[in-house]
């Protein structure tokens, strides 16, 4: 990701007769949708919600809370949202535990301009969710205590210069993100991820605390109270929009995880035929390019084009980046979650 802060630009509308949903009189019906805060909830509201209420009369108001998959659960057999976003590895465990609405994708038409690789689907074809972008985690730098190419491999994480100057994730993320990414970068890959527990063996030492949020990382990451650490593309873009010129991203040289996102309906939640509408809308080319002007959510619909301007600030094109980038099996991963929570709590216990 290079230096500048890139400067918003304007979408075109979409050509005549492409448009799927005319905008109409005004609803009464009203849609919930759950995100993460920490500026995730603006981007929904001005890529999303407030385009598609102009384009359909119909109210979507974002709720940012610390955890949306834990109030889905929270709220299971009376869900107050009629949408909720998740990680890739959380809808799988929502899929297992019959907690989310299956679609179907004839009744979600732009879905087919998504990678089937990027859609969650049962073994009948119903859609677990939709999938409006996608994330890459590789390592955010503060370029006043490190250069870029300090970390150019995930191993130098490990490096005992960096002793006190490093941050890590909690145990529940660590298993699903890091843990798989530095995996692979050691020879492993998801399922086997031996290599990838005992490189964080060697990282913990260096940690000088756990973030507990992405407010907290933001704050350690901007004021240089760590040099460097794991974190998500897309809050690093963030933070360079906002103004913060001394943080950027790395993909190492082994790569970066590809981090697709869902958006998912609690099972029973109401209104159903409107929150269809919002997914299908979600998942179409220039909402999802709005996305990524504005918080660096990277399009998953197929017939997006990311503009010079975007691709310049992530420091590659958008093709160039799909070929770092490890897609692992998210299932297996959210399978085994518990069991590698346990043991990576004990790897940073032992540390302590």
């Amino acid at each position: 990701m290079q230096k500048g802060k890139l400067k918003p630009f304007l979408l075109g509308c979409a050509a005549a007769g492409t448009m799927l949903f005319a905008a109409g009189a005004a609803s009464a019906t009203e849609l919930l949708v759950a995100t993460w805060g920490g500026g995730v909830e603006k981007v929904w509201e001005t890529a999303f919600a407030e385009p598609f209420t102009k384009e359909t009369g119909i109210k979507v108001t974002i709720v940012p809370v610390p955890s949306p998959e834990a109030q889905l659960r929270t709220q299971a057999g009376d869900p107050q949202y009629n949408a909720v976003m998740v990680t890739y590895p959380q809808g799988a465990n929502l899929l297992r535990d019959n907690m989310i609405e299956l679609l179907d994708p004839n009744e979600l038409p732009a879905t087919k301009d998504t990678n089937p690789d990027y859609l969650m689907r049962t073994a009948d074809g119903k859609l677990a969710g939709v999938s409006p972008y996608f994330m890459y985690y590789g390592i955010a730098v503060n370029t006043d205590e490190a250069k870029p190419e300090d970390f150019s491999s995930w191993s130098n994480l490990a490096d005992p210069k960096w002793k006190g100057r490093i941050t890590l994730t909690r145990p529940i993320f660590l298993s699903s993100y890091d843990l798989p990414i530095m995996a692979k970068a050691t020879g492993g890959d998801a399922v086997n991820a031996d290599s990838g527990i005992a490189l964080l063996e060697k990282i913990v030492p260096n940690v000088l605390t756990t973030y507990s949020s992405i407010a907290h990382m933001n704050g350690l990451l901007t004021r240089g109270e760590v040099a460097a650490g794991p974190y998500y593309s897309g809050r690093v873009w963030h933070l360079r929009q906002q103004g913060a010129e001394n943080v950027t991203m790395v993909v190492p040289e082994e790569g970066a995880l590809m981090i697709p996102y869902l958006l998912v309906a609690p099972k029973g939640a109401k209104e159903m035929e409107a929150t269809k509408k919002f997914m299908d809308y979600v998942s179409q080319a220039d909402p999802q390019l709005r996305g990524s002007v504005l918080g660096g959510y990277l399009p998953l619909n197929a017939t997006a084009v990311l503009p010079p301007e975007a691709e310049e600030q992530m420091g590659m094109t958008l093709k160039e980046l799909m070929t770092k980038l490890y897609q692992p099996d998210w299932g297996y991963i959210a399978e085994h979650q518990e069991e590698r929570i346990n043991t990576l709590e004990k790897v940073i216990a032992n540390a302590q």
